[in-house]
């Protein structure tokens, strides 16, 4: 290209000007001195990020209380701007003027002119690829704490929980209990009605036990036919406690009409309140034990709390009317 044809410097400093102010990105142009160093300019998008007015941060050091920008790192970028000229895509947590902490990528270049020394800064707004990303990982930890089958709490996500409820008790002034639930006969449906049925009711009992549980009560699928409840109780009702739950299991617990056959799939309910000196596995471990004394009964639905076997419950269904029987 021939010298007539290159634009006068005036001309392209214009351009680059022009460029500078109307960029949707956000840009600033600061002195280069670590410890004074201050805007210089900055484009209206820069205002638009941080909710400055230009008026507001002119000549302000980058350093002062409720700069744009308050990182402990500054530092390092500096030392890397005086040491390699620039640096590429570096985090940092720009401050808007309402407080509110906006993620970016930052990229600066060192430049000198007429003896001066300026940074020039390019800065992207990483909020939204960043609110993006958690909320993958919060669906992924969803996921990895939620059974897949009954869309109930998995085992892991009962672990978290009943651990906090241990680490904070005494906190309140109504006391724990732990339903540990494990069906009857449900070997049974998936051998004589198939592995789909048994699917099945595994959903319809995870829908009963929300239906007939408060929405502040934590129900949770622990194991393949085993799952368990979580609520708070005032101590004063504990003496009717073991007659509700036998209604509400017999609720719960009523055939299942799955393809044209009945399943009487029942279960068997260990209850027990939380001590003192309970830890999470002694919690757990007292209510199977309560569980294990409702399964002696032999009854299609049993509870049993705190080691006690409530006289007037159902007994087992009659022969003629078990899984898979018309």
């Amino acid at each position: 290209m021939e010298d007539k044809d290159i634009l006068p410097p005036e001309v392209l400093a214009s351009m680059l000007m022009r460029m500078f102010e109307f960029a949707p990105i956000a840009m600033a142009i600061t002195t280069s001195d670590t410890r004074t160093s201050s805007y210089a300019k900055v484009n209206d998008a820069y205002l638009r990020l941080t909710g400055f007015k230009w008026e507001n941060i002119r000549g302000k050091k980058l350093t002062s209380e409720g700069a744009a920008i308050a990182s402990p790192a500054r530092d390092r970028r500096h030392r890397m701007l005086a040491e390699e000229g620039s640096y590429e895509l570096e985090e940092v947590e720009i401050v808007h003027a309402d407080g509110t902490l906006i993620p970016t990528l930052i990229s600066a270049q060192r430049t000198v002119v007429d003896g001066v020394s300026f940074d020039i800064e390019v800065i992207v707004d990483v909020s939204a690829r960043v609110r993006q990303q958690r909320e993958i990982e919060n669906a992924l930890k969803a996921s990895a704490r939620t059974d897949a089958l009954s869309g109930l709490p998995n085992r892991a996500c009962f672990d978290e929980v009943v651990a906090d409820y241990v680490a904070g008790q005494g906190l309140s002034d109504r006391t724990l209990a732990l339903a540990f639930i494990d069906l009857n006969d449900f070997k049974s449906v998936n051998d004589t009605m198939g592995h789909a049925a048994g699917d099945e009711v595994l959903r319809t009992i995870a829908s009963r036990l929300r239906e007939s549980f408060r929405v502040t009560d934590f129900i949770a699928r622990i194991g393949g036919d085993e799952f368990v409840v979580l609520f708070e109780i005032d101590p004063k009702l504990a003496g009717d406690l073991q007659q509700h739950l036998q209604a509400d299991m017999e609720r719960i617990f009523k055939p299942i009409a799955i393809d044209g056959r009945v399943t009487y799939t029942g279960a068997a309910v260990g209850v027990t309140f939380l001590q003192a000196r309970d830890t999470a596995i002694s919690f757990l471990k007292r209510a199977d034990e309560y569980m294990y004394l409702a399964k002696t009964t032999e009854r299609r639905v049993a509870v049993v709390c705190f080691g006690q076997i409530l006289a007037a419950a159902c007994e087992p269904a009659p022969k003629a009317q078990r899984n898979g029987t018309d």
